[in-house]
């Protein structure tokens, strides 16, 4: 064993690749460097990315590539976050951040985002940032690589690092945005963690300085304090720049040299920020968090005095065996949960190192049925227990290394055309890891693989778990009172006494579904030539379009529609849709139960997949190439052969009572049901179901009413990306062309789509269950459906522009919020039916300023046409976007989904830049005096449920 581990660290060595980047000339004043954290680590580096240094400590890692081809991804991090601040700090970092968008040393306030978006960056989509507990990261998605574009990008980059004014006006308009935010975010569900934090990690920073801070000092904090902790932290040494996409990296260098190389901070350097020290000696202890509206969960921890472990060959293969092991135990009581009736709703089994460099961290966690809190203990801790004792099978490991087969293999064939969001996310959280590339990550998977034996595993899993003698447990109940500690460690130790059985063996199947018949001809086959869709019709009338792309290596996005949908149901059946959509696919086969399936799909990219859409039946998803045949037995055996297993309705049900007894548990979620039933008379194809109706549906209903509707209905597929066309269409002329005659017309469902708003229209207050400080809000004018392409477009960009007016009145003047948004959504289903709506949060208390804001607003929108600069930061974003936007697969599979059943879909993508680019500030000015120049039909307001008297309460 010591021989060959050291075969395979001597193999990791000698893999080094990051000579060439060193020895790669580079910008002056600037030093390339070894990769990050290389210098602890015996596994290899990805020799594409290129790291350096500046003089002052600042540090940079650029990644050419191409996918998307024109975005550029700039990151800025620092380490610096909330564990850093003192007892009267807290919350400032995350003050600080917000302060960046609030005026610089060159940039005015409210000008950086204004700014931004002239160069065609969305604020929230494409300019960001984020605090955290020992990182605050800031982040810029640029539309193309244009020299000037990048140039500003870091510019911005470096006046937020430096150059933040801090002005007190600009502090104090501030605060009220962070409050919003802070108000929006504390509900029971973040009061119940800082009440598992003090549990599990008591003094430490995880329990004590929460990034969001105190309410007391973001009232209070001055801005000499903010700028005071900002200059001790932003300083280049704890900066790191990420830069991906197609660049030419010695010119990022040199205006990363031009933009931060003088720079200099004369301050000795700081600490780190990611240690702190836990107890791994307590005894074992419990607690619980008791709220009228929280789900009942357990969570379960030891922590284990470790040490630093770097990103090792060593490392490595231990956390693989316990993903291994961690696999198979959610594989186990997924599969206990489907044959029993027990008041399971999941679980997981956690083991990680490296918490405060110090400690391993190993338990479990699990949710269930309101009340069930003894019987889940019991349940996960047996199950645990059973794998320490027991072990693994070798079946079920043999299942987890095809699993890692698959995912190591297509990973490496994915690599070239990775995308760009991808890598930057991976190095912005690097940690103290080392970033490899996926096709070294194989090899060493190769080289590791043989070491994954039964005995391996099972003897990893039990050194680790067998010392879970003193774990904290952790219990959320929505129980009168609060339970007592002494009664979950009893019944913990009343689990742990019981005595545990072997774990049954179960025999492999081989997939029973691979012959559907004589192959179908087939009798139709040619080209759009403009778009190069290849479009194909089989003698049974299936359909299948294809568009071969260089976009995604190893990845083909597919599609299904057979006819029918939500539509095939009605309104009288309606319930039977959202049924189908929960159940058909753990149903299973007639052959297989879904958990079966799941493990003879082990290995492949391949997912059960099928459900219910608006006007089709189908599935949409992605797979390797190598797979897609089974991919396509897979969904024809779901149309031709489901199981119905009643299993997959039992759980289909077993959630349904907590989850409805939940619907005004917040805000948001009472608004939007109280919405969707009043806006629509209660039709059953908008709103929620009654708790006994979805609970009466039942399969008999379902097979019934979709009759022979899969088998017979009009059936389309598309296949974009890495496709071999020829071996594309003779795998669906095995499987869908080889079923019998299908419709070549689709079905008329034109009585159902005339649906009508309510007559009762005003103002409706929402009760919820939340926080008393809690609110929802959202006015709604009826417009009409898509019929028109470019007044669609209008009236979407009509929605950001007036986005961009509330988010500067409502969010920066006023601090009313902390997000606005306008939405613009017409039905290209239903023709008569679309909105306009405005939505956001806050506290009740506001509700006068919002509302009065809004309608000031709405009428300026009315009144006059909107300014040039307004009207082109609204629109640059999209037309930039358009640079991309047919180099990505994803939107192909949205034509080629429907080429031969919807030819006003070509049509209409042909023609979207162009419709785009031709809206004027006019046209939004006639759209806004033909939709908004009258008062909205429906207001509705979520308050909290003592603020609705009962006389004025809605939808309850």
């Amino acid at each position: 064993m010591k021989n060959a581990l050291r075969f395979i660290l001597g193999f990791a060595i000698i893999f080094g690749g990051s000579a060439d980047a060193l020895a790669a000339p580079s910008a002056a004043g600037v030093e390339r460097t070894q990769p990050w954290n290389a210098e602890t680590s015996d596994l290899e580096p990805d020799a594409s990315i290129i790291y350096g240094r500046l003089p002052n400590g600042l540090r940079y890692a650029i990644r050419p590539n191409h996918r998307p081809q024109n975005q550029v991804l700039v990151r800025m991090t620092i380490d610096f976050g909330s564990a850093a601040e003192a007892e009267d700090e807290q919350g400032l970092a995350h003050f600080i951040e917000h302060m960046a968008f609030n005026g610089s040393t060159n940039v005015p306030e409210g000008e950086m985002v204004k700014m931004l978006e002239r160069l065609g960056l969305s604020f929230g989509a494409d300019t960001n940032a984020s605090t955290g507990y020992t990182q605050t990261q800031y982040k810029l998605d640029l539309p193309k690589a244009d020299p000037r574009l990048i140039e500003r990008a870091l510019f911005l980059m470096r006046e937020t690092a430096r150059e933040i004014s801090f002005d007190p006006a600009a502090v104090d308009r501030e605060r009220g945005v962070i409050l919003a935010e802070k108000s929006a975010r504390e509900n029971f569900g973040f009061q119940s963690a800082r009440a598992a934090n003090n549990l599990f990690y008591p003094n430490s920073f995880y329990a004590t300085r929460y990034p969001i801070g105190t309410t007391e000092v973001i009232q209070s904090a001055s801005a000499e304090t903010m700028r005071a902790l900002y200059r001790a932290y932003y300083r280049p040494d704890r900066i790191k720049i990420i830069v991906v996409g197609p660049v030419d990296p010695i010119a990022i260098e040199r205006e990363l040299a031009a933009k931060f190389a003088d720079w200099q901070v004369d301050a000795p350097p700081l600490g780190v920020l990611d240690q702190c020290t836990l107890d791994t000696a307590r005894g074992l202890s419990a607690q619980s968090f008791v709220h009228p509206e929280i789900s009942e969960s357990i969570s379960v921890q030891q922590f284990l005095q470790d040490k630093k472990r770097p990103d090792t060959l060593n490392r490595t293969m231990i956390e693989l065996k316990m993903s291994i092991a961690n696999a198979i135990i959610s594989r186990r009581m997924a599969r206990r949960s489907r044959e029993e009736d027990i008041p399971f709703l999941g679980a997981s089994v956690n083991f990680n190192f490296g918490l405060c460099d110090q400690y391993a961290a190993i338990g479990y966690g699990v949710a269930g049925k309101d009340g069930s809190w003894r019987s889940l203990l019991a349940f996960t801790e047996q199950t645990v227990r059973q794998a320490v004792e027991y072990g693994f099978e070798e079946s079920e490991i043999a299942e987890q290394i095809k699993r890692l087969d698959a995912q190591y293999e297509n990973a490496a064939k994915d690599e070239g055309t990775e995308s760009s969001g991808a890598i930057a996310n991976a190095l912005v959280t690097l940690d103290e890891d080392v970033y490899n590339s996926d096709k070294y990550r194989q090899i060493l998977w190769r080289q590791i693989r043989p070491f994954m034996t039964k005995a391996a595993i099972n003897a990893e899993f039990a050194f680790w778990f067998r010392q879970m003698e003193r774990p904290q447990i952790f219990l959320t109940s929505k129980q009168g009172a609060s339970i007592a500690a002494d009664e979950i460690v009893a019944a913990y130790a009343v689990s742990r006494g019981a005595p545990i059985a072997a774990p049954m063996t179960r025999a492999a199947v081989r997939f029973a579904y691979i012959d559907f018949g004589p192959a179908g001809a087939v009798i139709a086959d040619k080209t759009i030539a403009d778009l190069g869709i290849r479009t194909i019709r089989f003698a049974n009338g299936v359909l299948l379009n294809i568009k071969k792309t260089d976009f995604e290596d190893n990845r083909i996005r597919y599609s299904l529609r057979i006819d029918g949908g939500q539509l095939h149901f009605g309104k009288e059946n309606a319930v039977l849709a959202s049924l189908m959509s929960a159940t058909y696919v753990s149903g299973g086969l007639k052959a297989h139960d879904v958990e079966d399936l799941r493990s003879i799909l082990a290995g492949t990219t391949v997912s059960p997949a099928f459900g219910v859409a608006d006007r089709y039946f189908g599935a949409t998803g992605a797979v390797a190439p190598a797979d897609l045949e089974r991919q396509l037995q897979v969904m024809a055996a779901y149309t031709t052969n489901p199981g119905y297993s009643e299993n997959a309705l039992r759980l289909f049900r077993r959630p349904l009572p907590e989850l409805y007894a939940r619907l005004k548990a917040t805000p948001a979620s009472a608004l939007a049901i109280a919405m969707s039933k009043i806006m629509t008379n209660d039709d059953p194809r908008f709103a929620l179901a009654p708790l006994e109706t979805i609970q009466a549906a039942d399969f008999a209903m379902l097979k019934s009413t979709l009759g022979d509707a899969l088998r017979q209905n009009r059936l389309e597929i598309a296949l974009v990306g890495d496709v071999d066309e020829d071996a594309a269409i003779a795998a669906v002329a095995r499987s869908f062309a080889a079923l019998p005659t299908r419709a070549d017309v689709g079905k008329d469902y034109s009585a159902q789509l005339q649906p009508a708003w309510s007559a009762q229209r005003g103002n409706f207050d929402i009760p919820h269950n939340g926080e008393a400080n809690q609110l929802a809000w959202r006015r709604v004018w009826t417009t009409t459906g898509d019929h028109d392409q470019k007044t669609t477009q209008s009236m979407d960009l009509l929605a950001r522009v007036t986005t961009l007016r509330l988010t500067d009145e409502l969010r920066e003047k006023l601090g009313a919020t902390y997000g606005v948004s306008a939405n613009s959504d017409m039905s290209n289903l239903y023709l008569q039916r679309g909105t306009f709506s405005v939505a956001t949060a806050g506290d009740p208390k506001d509700i006068a300023t919002i509302e009065a804001t809004v309608d000031q607003v709405i009428s300026a929108l009315v009144k006059s046409p909107i300014d040039s600069d307004l009207f082109e930061r609204a629109r640059k974003p999209v037309l930039e976007s358009y640079a991309d936007w047919k180099k990505k697969n994803n939107t192909w599979l949205g034509v080629v989904a429907e080429t031969q059943t919807n030819p006003d879909r070509l049509k209409r993508f042909r023609e979207s830049e162009t419709n785009f680019a031709s809206i004027t500030v006019n046209d939004l000015w006639e759209l806004a005096k033909q939709y908004l120049d009258k008062p909205a039909e429906f207001t509705f307001r979520a308050l909290p449920d003592e603020m609705v008297s009962a006389g004025e309460k809605s939808a309850e």
